[in-house]
């Protein structure tokens, strides 16, 4: 089974959607992303703005954690990821709204923009078109027209950059437009290290997957910082891989979580922890990821652990992010799978779309 991860006529077969393709392009996404969040027209924002809100499901959510990542505490006001129906009850005039959907009908999205203009808030939609484009429209709000056709958890840049971008011009952030920009060639160089022409014996995305190949990972990160790498490792394993998985945050796994590490005994070797690291985490949490990982270890026999790579913290995340998205694919394909469709998604969707949201 291993042998078909350097079979690329079989590779071809399996991936019928092309994401691995997808993922080959993701320099030239973020490249096109950045100019479409620099081109978009904006509100103008009230003085005082008292917080932003990045409203999303699934892979379009995934860019309101990218910006937590990002930005860290570089941001002055607070920036909260709603992944729901409606809007937080503190929505108002003083909160920049970001609406993320790719398709611009994610149902919870339709309702958090709802919810934001009735609140009176500044708004920006992101979306391939849809719904969300028609709203924004109607209401006069700015929409930002990124390009459709693929898997909403394939368009993380164009979801991502553009918000960048606009936090940027409307002086809530600095400028990053350099950084983003040079971080290019480094995101070249991983889509080659991790990508489909390089062999396992030297790929560590398609190594990654042949040892996750059969276990249940659990992955682990710093709080607000690689936590969220791990979520979006495990929403890749999900829809890529086929594939169940979990992810927690230290230090608080280490208040209560550790602790169950006994039960069920026959499960726990089929648990893989693993462990995303980064050189400026806490240096706490960094003595509390070197003991976690030595304890899981013993319960489980064997554990994986990746460092961030690269020259920046863009880089480094960027690293990170691509090596999981490679590797959930491979994973698909180690598991049998064709990674790009989602039966269990548009089983769903076609159960709701025979009743009405009602928000």
């Amino acid at each position: 089974m291993n042998q078909i991860l350097d079979d690329s006529r079989e590779i071809r077969r399996r991936d019928s959607q092309d994401m691995l393709g997808y993922l080959g392009r993701f320099d030239c996404q973020l490249d096109q992303a950045l100019k479409i969040g620099n081109q978009i027209d904006l509100p103008t924002l009230p003085a005082g703005v008292r917080s932003v809100t990045v409203s999303g499901m699934g892979g379009s959510a995934a860019s309101g954690d990218f910006l937590q990542m990002i930005l860290g505490r570089e941001l002055k006001v607070p920036l909260w990821v709603n992944r729901n129906y409606g809007a937080p009850g503190f929505v108002g005039p003083g909160t920049l709204s970001l609406l993320c959907s790719y398709s611009g009908n994610t149902e919870e999205t339709v309702s958090a923009f709802q919810a934001a203009h009735a609140a009176g808030a500044p708004i920006v939609c992101i979306s391939s078109g849809g719904t969300l484009a028609r709203l924004a429209r109607e209401h006069g709000h700015p929409w930002a027209r990124i390009p459709g056709g693929q898997p909403p958890r394939s368009a993380l840049g164009f979801l991502s950059f553009p918000c960048l971008a606009i936090l940027s011009r409307l002086s809530l952030i600095p400028s990053r437009d350099r950084e983003l920009a040079q971080c290019l060639d480094w995101v070249r160089d991983r889509i080659r290290a991790y990508g489909p022409d390089q062999d396992t014996s030297t790929n560590p995305a398609k190594q990654a997957a042949q040892v996750l190949h059969g276990k249940i990972p659990f992955v682990y990160g710093s709080q607000d910082r690689l936590e969220l790498v791990a979520r979006r490792w495990c929403g890749q394993f999900a829809e890529n891989g086929k594939q169940l998985s979990c992810w927690r945050a230290l230090p608080e796994m280490n208040h209560n979580e550790v602790v169950g590490w006994k039960h069920p005994a026959d499960l726990l070797e089929r648990i893989l922890p693993v462990f995303l690291r980064d050189p400026e985490d806490h240096p706490r949490i960094q003595l509390r990821l070197d003991w976690t990982r030595r304890f899981l270890s013993r319960r489980s026999g064997t554990t994986l652990e990746y460092w961030t790579e690269g020259s920046s913290w863009l880089d480094r995340l960027l690293m990170l992010l691509l090596l999981g998205d490679y590797a959930s694919v491979y994973l698909g394909l180690l598991n049998g799978e064709d990674p790009s469709p989602v039966a269990a998604i548009d089983e769903l969707k076609t159960e709701l779309s025979g009743t009405s949201e009602t928000s």
